[in-house]
């Protein structure tokens, strides 16, 4: 539940920085889905959004939400958003086959394939759908998170924990071996 909470803190920070770029009013079209408007800006403003137009979803509700089939049957859940440079919400990762978390792999489906039904009356979420069966998931590439290229290089025969994470030790690393013929 915690990761669940850093996520979405993390994922609400992230979509809240373009909106101070944004300018003082969107135009509002029946193309785009998610336009809207907003009232006029003044310096004591600041460009802040005040509330959350009903079309948008809240990044801690789609979290951990179960996503459903086109047979009604629960295909996993979502496990991660993947945000671009843009501010946009551009895949859903979800968890797909696997029991209580083990054997599961991550599937990530273009956030324009998924269709998110509200509640009447609420904020929450009453059905994610996809058009993709369980097992055509199942059968569908495993999404790769970005690891950046190791830079550091490691002299010694590695092995032991060092003194960072994974074990491997840091090039400024250096080990004086104990002095010999001291009485301890």
């Amino acid at each position: 539940m915690r990761k669940h909470t850093i996520i979405a803190a993390a994922l609400t920070a992230a979509l809240a920085t373009p909106a101070f770029a944004q300018s003082t009013t969107a135009p509002a079209t029946s193309a785009a889905p998610h336009a809207t408007t907003t009232t006029s800006a003044t310096p004591a403003s600041g460009n802040f959004l005040q509330t959350q137009p009903s079309s948008d979803w809240r990044g801690s509700k789609l979290i951990g939400a179960s996503v459903y089939g086109p047979d009604n049957a629960s295909i996993g859940e979502i496990n991660d958003l993947i945000v671009g440079t843009d501010g946009k919400i551009s895949a859903v990762v979800v968890g797909v086959g696997g029991f209580l978390g083990v054997g599961q792999k991550d599937v990530a489906l273009p956030f324009e394939n998924i269709s998110v039904t509200r509640k009447a009356d609420s904020a929450s979420i009453d059905k994610i759908k996809v058009s993709y069966t369980k097992d055509q998931l199942k059968n569908a590439p495993k999404f790769a998170y970005y690891e950046p290229a190791s830079t550091s290089t490691t002299t010694g025969s590695g092995g032991g924990m060092g003194g960072t994470a994974g074990g491997m030790k840091s090039p400024s690393t250096t080990t004086t071996p104990p002095a010999t013929g001291t009485a301890k």
